[in-house]
């Protein structure tokens, strides 16, 4: 996995901050780009997102208001039971070229977002991109007749048994936005700070908790 820190347009962050929750006072985002593995259902896809922090009463969350992935299991996975808001994209996995990782997020070959890194050392204690804390998310629930109100849902989820494999490295980090399509990608105005990571983890991702419901 490869995590990119990156500033961000604060009038845009506060945009996509999910419902009853309220923005971070941080102004950076972290873009991650992903070979990873759901097994039995996704033995392996690429996938690639944004990582926000955000306040639900006043308790330090992170959501991800852009997520892609290549395989459609993953995808319905994500968001029928979680309101991740996951969409497809082409299959496309990490590239290393010696001390350099490349990767990119694109639909039917048009490329939205591309990200690398130069690997320069192992990360120090104290240096991890997470920081252990609990995921919110937005869950839609339509409803099929037009006459009655729709549901909206705050899932709130604790990864567990997260861990490295081997070394996390630290390096140079690079992003550019390309062709955001209806995304609105491009309103977030990403810029690179230079803090980067690159490692393999692994995790539980257990089952989730609605936290509120409401009308849409």
């Amino acid at each position: 996995m490869m995590i990119i820190e990156c500033e961000a347009d604060d009038s845009e962050l506060i945009r996509i901050t999910p419902s009853h929750c309220d923005p971070s006072d941080k102004s950076t985002v972290k873009v991650f780009f992903a070979n990873n593995r759901q097994p039995p259902n996704s033995v392996r896809f690429s996938e690639a997102g944004v990582m926000q922090e955000v306040l639900y009463r006043n308790e330090r969350m992170m959501t991800i208001p852009y997520i892609w992935v290549s395989d459609d299991m993953a995808m319905l996975g994500g968001r029928e039971l979680y309101g991740m808001p996951k969409l497809m994209m082409d299959d496309y996995p990490l590239r290393i070229h010696a001390n350099q990782v490349f990767a990119r997020v694109a639909r039917h070959g048009v490329v939205m977002l591309e990200g690398s890194i130069v690997l320069e050392r192992q990360a120090e204690s104290g240096e991890s991109p997470y920081e252990g804390l609990p995921s919110i998310f937005e869950r839609h629930v339509p409803n099929p007749d037009p006459e009655k109100p729709s549901l909206r849902q705050l899932i709130r989820l604790q990864v567990t048994n997260r861990e490295l494999v081997d070394h996390l490295w630290f390096g140079r980090g690079h992003i550019e936005t390309r062709h955001p399509l209806v995304s609105r990608l491009d309103l977030l105005g990403l810029k690179a700070t230079g803090r980067a990571w690159y490692g393999v983890f692994r995790w539980r991702l257990p089952p989730g908790e609605i936290v509120e419901e409401y009308e849409a």
